[in-house]
């Protein structure tokens, strides 16, 4: 009973639909003054994971034009919606071509073991909330359950990757 409990929690949790236009205050956000698309605040990636994964995710940009960002962070605080926190993150660090709107934040809430993906208005056009939940929920929440964040983050954007060309 535990089990689904458990289960039906993290399915609710879980999906890829943003608010845009939402007022934030951006300076309650983790700042990426680097331009990073891998930027680890919780320390979950090996130096070699993190090059691996920003690799992955730039070699994919100037294959597509997709822009992706990985977030991982202990707490979102003072923000209480992580809808909201994926979203400005989006926004404030600029994912996406703003002419097309593609680009696909992902943020790990490590502490709370959340994962979230927040996608442009462009993306979801491929990327639709049924097909972020099954990416959730079939490729990276297995590994994420064994602790491997790295291998849930690297099989969920091969997935999201192969589905978005």
């Amino acid at each position: 009973m535990k089990k689904i409990a458990i289960y039906l929690i993290l399915i609710c949790c879980f999906s890829c639909k943003t608010d845009r236009g939402i007022g934030v205050d951006y300076s309650l956000l983790p700042e990426n003054k680097q331009q990073k698309v891998v930027l680890d605040l919780s320390h979950v990636f090996s130096a070699k994971q993190i090059a691996s994964l920003s690799q992955k995710i730039i070699d994919y940009e100037k294959r597509t034009s997709n822009e992706i960002a990985v977030l991982t962070v202990d707490s979102i605080a003072p923000f209480e919606d992580i809808q909201v926190y994926s979203s400005a993150i989006g926004d404030y660090w600029g994912v996406g071509k703003k002419d097309i709107n593609n680009g696909l934040v992902i943020v790990l809430r490590k502490n709370q073991k959340h994962v979230w993906l927040s996608t442009g208005d462009g993306t979801t056009k491929v990327l639709t909330d049924a097909i972020c939940q099954t990416i959730i929920d079939d490729f990276m929440i297995p590994y994420f359950k064994e602790g491997n964040y790295y291998l849930g983050i690297d099989k969920g954007l091969d997935v999201i990757m192969s589905k978005w060309n």
